[in-house]
């Protein structure tokens, strides 16, 4: 199985430590921010992991050619940044042959099993219907809310609604958790390459008839966007103790 890490990102949240370093290598208890990534997709069982990077890119390079996970790790440097679907489709020559991948948003901290977002694409294959993703969310409030009806199909983001998509009333408001298990027909939807938000990827494919599941977790789970998130994920995991 192979997965995937999203991190590329400038991590403006978090300076002034991204002034100097890359999103990816920022300390979380004295351990880059990426290890927790790279460990949640071990755990999952891939044996392949493929990270993008842009922002102080040479430093992500480096770290990976003086550490060893072992498996097979391929650091892919964007000249210019592309965003979570760009970023993604940048890496077709390594996973668009691929039925099934892990994609992983490399500024959380996750411990949820990751094998139901698998098991969530080979059921909806098995009933006959075309999988694009299955999404990794929970019960939690958010500004940025992912919408599902009562049987888990992602119907759009709530910031869609704004844009004058129509949802029924009684839909469901879950909060992305970052985790995707992601089909290979994603790089068939016939977008060019460059700068794209996955959820526009996410969004043709539903207008070419593909679904996408939402699988509900109530493992832990938090954002490591900030600082003050940071730290109370080290307070709470480990005491309170940083690098």
């Amino acid at each position: 199985m192979k997965g995937m890490i999203l991190a590329a990102g400038f991590g403006t949240r978090l300076a002034p430590q991204t002034d100097t370093l890359p999103k990816a290598l920022v300390s979380i208890a004295g351990t880059p921010m990426i290890r927790l990534a790279i460990d949640a997709l071990l755990r999952a069982g891939c044996d392949e992991i493929i990270i993008n990077a842009h922002h102080f890119a040479e430093q992500v390079e480096d770290y990976f050619r003086h550490h060893e996970f072992g498996v097979s790790v391929h650091v892919l440097r964007e000249t210019d940044i592309l965003g979570t679907g760009g970023g993604l489709l940048n890496a077709a020559s390594l996973l668009e042959k691929e039925e099934t991948f892990l994609l992983y948003n490399a500024d959380i901290a996750c411990e949820a099993d990751l094998t139901p977002l698998w098991n969530a694409l080979e059921g909806e294959r098995e009933a006959g219907r075309r999988p694009l993703a299955a999404l990794l969310v929970n019960r939690r409030e958010t500004r940025r809310a992912l919408l599902f009806d009562a049987r888990m199909r992602f119907m759009g983001k709530e910031v869609w609604m704004e844009q004058g998509m129509a949802v029924p009333t009684d839909v469901q408001r879950l909060g992305f958790c970052g985790v995707h298990a992601v089909s290979g027909d994603v790089f068939r939807l016939g977008f060019a390459e460059g700068f794209h938000d996955i959820f526009d990827l996410y969004r043709r494919g539903m207008e070419q008839g593909y679904v996408l599941t939402g699988v509900e977790t109530d493992a832990y789970w938090t954002d490591l966007g900030t600082l003050d998130r940071i730290a109370a994920h080290e307070q709470h995991r480990y005491g309170g103790v940083s690098a």
